[in-house]
């Protein structure tokens, strides 16, 4: 949530030895390399360390480092990492050696992915072909083209969908399957159990007039579409007849293989049918930033950071139980019996997407979203880099096809996070 400006004022003020930059989700990654771009534009040449869960090596190098140059960009995949590159790197007897290895091992990642690229566009140039994605299934006509508001949700409604593997796994460091330690009563998953519980009835009860410090926020409507090529045509929903085009995303296809690209998931236009889309976005990040804050000042760290991280669990808790209520409401419903994991590893029908995610990478199309739907009117902003605010939010395009599935669309070398 630090933009470039502040670190290059930071920068001018500390004159400090090094300058890090942590990503946890894909979106931070990729504002890296805008990060860096500014930083070098500036004049700024400091060693520059990433790293953080969004984040691989071959993205560092291939990415990242290009547009740092000629100043070294360091990528550790842990804290302790870190903290061994650096004392090597600040030790007069280790440093040269440091630097020099890692720009062997970057230029030769840079130089591997380029025969990987050329590969492809061979391969590519020899199968020009769409993908064999049935244009015939049935088109499931929803049940309106109305904007719908969710307002205030009660937490208790989204509690159920939360992933506590990631929750605990990926937030609050618990190693190994959080279900078979929490069944196991292991001490460390028990610990923080009860940490979250106590934090779930005080976000729920303790704000100003009785109201609860942390509420779900959503918004979602359907929107009639057809495919084009490459590009998803949005129509006007009040205007169905005319067919008056209102937005087109334009989605990368897979240049080998199976040739997949999300505007196959709709019906041509050249159909003549209509068919549909969904567009959702959701927050439980409201005024948790300035919680979180407060209660560092106060020295409660562990509820500072338990509550950023609440929040966004929760924002993707909310995604799952809306995009739920989305298939039953458009006529395919879950199987009974289906349970959350099965949900969790997206098992049901059709495939919802967010923009910076492999089959739709372009973060830009956030502003397509944000003007049809219009996420400000339940607090979300979209910043200059097309990353939400609060962070504890998710936007997504949902389709209905049977045939529908995550596919990577381009060359994705940070982490990715489902759906």
């Amino acid at each position: 949530k630090v933009p470039p400006e502040v670190l290059i004022q930071a920068f001018q003020e500390h004159a400090p030895d090094a300058i890090g930059l942590s990503g946890l989700l894909v979106k931070s990654a990729q504002q890296m390399v805008v990060t860096a771009q500014d930083l070098r534009a500036a004049g700024i040449d400091i060693p520059l360390f990433v790293g953080g869960a969004a984040l691989t090596r071959k993205f560092t190098a291939t990415k990242i480092a290009p547009e740092y140059q000629p100043a070294v960009v360091l990528y550790a995949k842990d804290a302790m990492e870190g903290l061994d590159l650096a004392n090597q790197l600040f030790s007069a007897g280790t440093r040269q050696q440091l630097v020099d290895r890692i720009r062997r091992d970057q230029a030769a990642m840079v130089r591997g992915t380029e025969k990987e690229h050329a590969l492809q566009q061979r391969v590519a140039a020899q199968a020009r072909r769409r993908s064999s994605v049935s244009q015939s299934v049935p088109v499931l006509p929803p049940p309106d083209l109305e904007p719908h508001l969710l307002r205030d949700v009660d937490l208790k409604w989204i509690y159920p969908y939360l992933n506590l593997q990631m929750l605990y796994g990926k937030h609050l460091g618990i190693r190994g399957s959080v279900e078979r330690m929490l069944k196991e009563k292991d001490p460390k998953a028990l610990e923080w159990q009860a940490v979250i519980h106590r934090l779930q009835r005080e976000v729920a009860a303790n704000g100003p007039s009785g109201s609860a410090l942390m509420t779900g926020h959503g918004l979602y409507q359907f929107f009639p579409a057809n495919g084009d090529g490459d590009d998803l045509i949005i129509y006007d929903p009040t205007r169905l007849k005319e067919r008056l085009e209102i937005a087109r995303f334009t989605f990368p296809r897979q240049e080998a293989g199976e040739r997949l690209c999300l505007a196959d998931y709709v019906r041509d236009v050249s159909s003549g049918e209509l068919d549909y889309v969904a567009m959702f976005a959701v927050t439980c990040g409201l005024g948790i930033r300035g919680l979180a804050e407060r209660w560092k000042n106060e020295g409660e760290y562990v509820k500072s950071h338990a509550v950023q991280a609440l929040a966004i669990e929760c924002a993707e808790a909310f995604a799952e139980m809306l995009h739920a209520r989305l298939r039953t409401q458009w006529g395919f419903p879950d199987p009974p019996g289906m349970d959350l994991h099965e949900k969790f590893k997206a098992r049901y029908r059709g495939i919802r997407v967010s923009f910076g995610y492999p089959a739709c990478p372009n973060l830009a199309d956030q502003q397509i979203l944000f003007r049809l739907l219009k996420p400000e009117q339940i607090g979300i902003e979209l910043t200059e880099g097309y990353m939400m605010d609060p962070e504890a939010s998710v936007s997504a395009l949902v389709f209905h096809h049977p045939e529908a599935k995550y596919f990577k669309a381009e060359e994705q070398d940070s982490a990715v996070e489902a759906g």
